[in-house]
């Protein structure tokens, strides 16, 4: 008879099989698509906030509100003309038509004049008169 010493040396050792490949589970897989569908909803909305002519059907609303954000050196006449102020008016018709603190946009400026104007501004309307247009 043949030594156990022997006999366990020359049978093959069986071999522990493969580490398995943890794989992700569906709910992982759910949570990382709900959560990469949030950060682009989240980017889609603040690419929209900054251009809202982009959405359909935004038009500018009422007098104040264009479809550009209001540059800072603005807002305190923005605010002052939403409450019907019209040498704010005047004074954004200016700025806008000159440049002044904003890229120049003549159609904008004389927008403004005329708002002015119509809130009473002779001013206003002494400055469409120079630039050759009607008040109204």
């Amino acid at each position: 008879m043949p030594e156990p010493s022997q006999s366990a040396s020359t049978q093959p050792i069986p071999l522990a099989p493969p580490p398995r490949r943890a794989r992700p589970g569906r709910l992982r897989s759910w949570i990382v698509g709900a959560i990469a569908v949030l950060i682009l909803a989240g980017a889609a909305l603040s690419y929209l906030r900054e251009r809202p002519s982009a959405l359909p059907g935004t038009e500018p609303m009422g007098l104040f509100r264009s479809r550009q954000p209001v540059p800072p050196a603005l807002r305190s006449y923005y605010d002052k003309a939403a409450t019907g102020d019209a040498s704010a008016m005047r004074m954004l018709g200016t700025m806008y038509y000159n440049g002044l603190n904003v890229p120049q946009d003549t159609k904008e400026g004389i927008l403004w004049y005329r708002k002015a104007a119509a809130a009473g501004s002779v001013a206003a309307k002494r400055d469409l008169e120079q630039l050759g247009l009607s008040p109204d």
